[in-house]
């Protein structure tokens, strides 16, 4: 009787506790397996959309030494626009030049690329990026407001760059005059009234003799210097600054170096009158 019992009250506890144990591993094996699934389908996810960045790139490695230019047409025409909207943010955010015209509507269908030569080297280092998983989280980052978000600044420095190509570099430095720098005549018909607002403190900043050769025309090397400085942020500054009040702050400046410069003058003139009087009371003394 008492083994019947041992075996009644054995039976009623696995009863009970075989749905529990059930129910634990069952939903172990749903928490860790559906965690699992979803994991594997945000990696396929991912290593579609890098397959997409290389492919990309990989038009980009077979005109190597050849402008961005002319890689546009087969760009635009290997990739559709729902890759492009997943890689193209993050093409660019690892070097790849694309070009937003600051006059015409984004048109996603035509992107333009910069005329740049191709180095294969760099190529292959943003394919390492890419296949490395770096730029993960670059990808699917929406392509209109992240090439229209900053369009006025890149619209102004447009304008200082086309003042460094159209005017800056067509300068030339006297002969007579080492330290006159002489723009071609009616540079200013180049640019529109708004245009000449941006680029007038930019004009003055930039009339420095160390931009020109010794034979007094513009030197290329530093002419290109400048223009990648005006891409990435260096003169937005003077381009910003408008010209009433950078001439406000000039006119202060030199309205206190005025005074400045009067009354150091007549702190002089004070310490030169005390030495006078001085070396005539030591005179008196003296007789």
């Amino acid at each position: 009787m008492e083994t019947a019992g041992i075996i009644q009250e054995t039976y009623n506890i696995w009863s009970w506790l075989l749905p529990l144990i059930s129910g634990a591993i069952g939903a172990l094996i749903g928490t860790y397996g559906g965690s699992y699934f979803l994991h594997w389908k945000q990696e396929k996810k991912i290593k579609n959309v890098r397959a997409m960045a290389v492919k990309a790139l990989n038009v980009f490695r077979a005109y190597a030494k050849k402008s961005y230019i002319e890689t546009a047409n087969e760009f635009n025409n290997k990739l559709n626009i729902s890759e492009k909207r997943a890689v193209v943010v993050a093409l660019h955010k690892i070097g790849v030049p694309f070009e937003i015209s600051t006059k015409d509507d984004f048109d996603i269908k035509n992107l333009r690329l910069k005329d740049i030569i191709i180095d294969r080297d760099e190529i292959d280092a943003m394919i390492q990026q890419i296949e490395k998983g770096n730029c993960d989280n670059l990808f699917f980052i929406d392509i209109e407001s992240y090439f229209t978000s900053n369009l006025r600044l890149n619209a102004v420095r447009n304008v200082g760059k086309k003042y460094v190509e159209e005017v800056q570099s067509k300068s030339r430095v006297e002969k007579d005059a080492p330290n006159t720098i002489v723009s071609q005549p009616d540079w200013h018909k180049a640019f529109s009234p708004g245009e000449l607002q941006i680029i007038f403190v930019l004009r003055i900043q930039l009339a420095n003799v160390d931009y020109f050769l010794p034979d007094g025309n513009a030197d290329p090397t530093k002419m290109k210097t400048l223009i990648r400085e005006i891409e990435i942020g260096l003169w937005d500054n003077y381009l910003f600054w408008e010209y009433e009040s950078y001439q406000n702050i000039r006119a202060q400046h030199n309205l206190a170096n005025i005074i400045q410069n009067a009354v150091m003058g007549q702190q002089m003139m004070n310490i030169a009158a005390q030495v006078n009087d001085e070396k005539g009371s030591d005179n008196s003394s003296t007789k």
